[in-house]
């Protein structure tokens, strides 16, 4: 049930509880098991336009060191619930743990297939995002509850220190809104030792001897997140090199003056192309925002990094005074390509 008053028919999959969530679309043809699993997706009830999800099946759960998943992007499901046009009942892969429909009801996760996504695509693309409800009953009173502090929800409310198999010799701090494990395997796997933070800890005891930060991907309205950009003002001031990825990109805006805002329906899929200003070169990215920097609010001492050649929506900054980057794409793909993982490398 769409909060438009439309309702839509189908088979009801996975967990049996009722879900509540801004209903928002992913283009993506493969990696759900890692869609499903980013943080970035609390509180979403997400549609996948590929008519053909599960036939893969998901993965067996692979641990490797610090408790870090080896193919998914969290330890559980994030999102709020599923919407497809087929769940696939007989999937084949040799590396499969189990069909995608048992994944969800081992987890409660409420979905709901036999569904026309595309035609429910468009009306979002028209319409703009919906909150909605996947519910046996006929009736249903809204939670406004639901899509309140995401951030807080997903963030791991410990501090964790990270060792790499083979050091760099740097050190870098994490502020978690929500960080993804390919996040954190990119770093280790390029030797950084990393702290991880809760979003809204402040960083500055945990700062000496730090050679960067990176403030990472998380879900909802960045200005929801008033502690996080304090403390990123509190950061820069100590002129500490800093990466921003996603929500983190949108954090560093609101934190040196720059202004953000909902976008009709997001950016959420594999093959979103993106132009570095500086030297002219597209690439693909991965990407999944509701929300963007507005081009016409960043402030002089700061440029634009990259843009969208979609939309010409904001895509990155870069200070040439200063070490500080920011990507509104996901450098570390996962799904999809890691063709900007060298990002990584400038801290």
């Amino acid at each position: 049930m769409l909060e438009d008053g439309e309702v839509i028919e189908g088979v009801g999959f996975g967990g049996q509880r009722t879900a509540c969530g801004e209903v928002v679309f992913t283009t993506g043809m493969t990696g759900y098991p890692e869609s499903l699993t980013d943080p970035s997706f609390a509180g979403q009830i997400l549609v996948f336009t590929y008519p053909l999800i599960g036939n893969y099946g998901v993965p067996k759960p692979q641990l490797l060191d610090h408790h870090l998943m080896a193919n998914l992007e969290s330890e559980r499901i994030q999102v709020a619930g599923v919407v497809v046009s087929s769940d696939v009942e007989s999937p084949s892969h040799y590396q499969m743990g189990k069909p995608f429909s048992d994944w969800l009801e081992s987890q409660n996760i409420s979905g709901i297939s036999h569904v026309d996504t595309r035609s429910l695509t468009q009306k979002i693309r028209g319409k703009g995002t919906l909150r909605g409800v996947i519910t046996p009953a006929k009736q249903f009173s809204w939670d406004e509850r639901a899509l309140q502090n995401l951030v807080a929800k997903v963030s791991l409310p410990q501090i964790v220190d990270y060792k790499p198999k083979r050091s760099n010799g740097k050190r870098l701090l994490l502020i978690d809104c929500g960080v993804k494990h390919a996040i954190l395997r990119e770093l280790l796997h390029r030797g950084y030792a990393v702290k991880r933070i809760p979003w809204d800890t402040d960083p500055l005891p945990f700062t000496h001897g730090i050679d960067g930060v990176v403030c990472s991907n998380g879900p909802g309205d960045p200005k929801d997140c008033g502690a996080t950009v304090v403390n990123i003002k509190k950061l820069l001031n100590k002129k500490i090199p800093f990466l921003g990825i996603c929500l983190g990109h949108q954090l560093l805006a609101l934190a040196v003056g720059a202004d953000t805002y909902k976008l009709p329906y997001g950016h959420r899929g594999l093959n979103q192309p993106c132009q570095d200003v500086t030297t002219g070169r597209a690439y693909v990215t991965s990407q999944n925002h509701g929300y963007a920097v507005n081009r016409k609010t960043i402030p002089k001492g700061f440029t634009e990094w990259f843009v969208n050649l979609n939309d010409g929506t904001n895509e990155g900054l870069v200070s040439a005074k200063q070490k500080i980057w920011s990507t509104q794409f996901h450098p570390e793909g996962n799904p999809g390509p890691s063709d900007t993982n060298w990002i990584f490398s400038l801290l």
